[in-house]
């Protein structure tokens, strides 16, 4: 038994240091329908700014990808928020078009943190403007995590990396390499 004293002390020690990551809401799971799966996961020192550490299609595989509300745009290879300025040169700001999964840079009518609906231009991220109040069942004017497009955004819609989707949201990093679609080229 003394002989593997030492063996045991380095193995306990030489596992002691690991890399760590939370959970991005801890305490709550986002698969109240599912259990066992796994969550993804705020882990700065693994994945780049803007991006989650999500799970992959093992059990032990996990790939960085955007949080919700954010779009990876491939020449700058990272993740930048939608209807924002972001990579894009002054007066344009970045949004994925309809059925596209390359996003692009386009003029913004509105100057940054503003976004135009219905017309008229309005601040991001706040309330009123041209939604209902809150207090009477209106919402947020924001960006939709799941649709990526500007809304009057209510409760659980409201963009925040607490509220993330499930699987490979559109302008995800996997959604732009087509790693999370099935194929059906006969």
């Amino acid at each position: 038994m003394n002989k593997f004293l030492p063996l045991l002390v380095v193995v306990i020690v030489g596992n002691n240091c690991q890399d760590f990551a939370y959970p991005e809401n801890p305490g709550q799971r986002l698969d109240d329908d599912n259990k066992s799966e796994r969550v993804p996961l705020y882990a700065p020192d693994k994945c780049p700014e803007n991006q989650l550490l999500y799970p992959g299609n093992q059990k032990n595989d996990w790939i960085c990808d955007c949080g919700p509300g954010y779009i990876y745009y491939p020449p700058q290879d990272g993740c930048f928020s939608a209807y924002r300025q972001g990579p894009c040169r002054q007066g344009y700001h970045l949004i994925l078009k309809r059925n596209k999964v390359v996003p692009e840079c386009v003029v913004n009518p509105c100057k940054d943190g503003f976004a135009r609906y219905k017309g008229k231009c309005y601040e991001l991220d706040k309330p009123n403007g041209p939604c209902l109040p809150v207090e009477v069942g209106g919402g947020i004017f924001g960006v939709n995590a799941t649709t990526l497009t500007v809304e009057c955004l209510k409760g659980t819609e409201k963009l925040s990396l607490f509220n993330i989707p499930r699987n490979c949201p559109l302008g995800s990093k996997r959604d732009r390499n087509n790693t999370c679609r099935e194929n059906w080229n006969v």
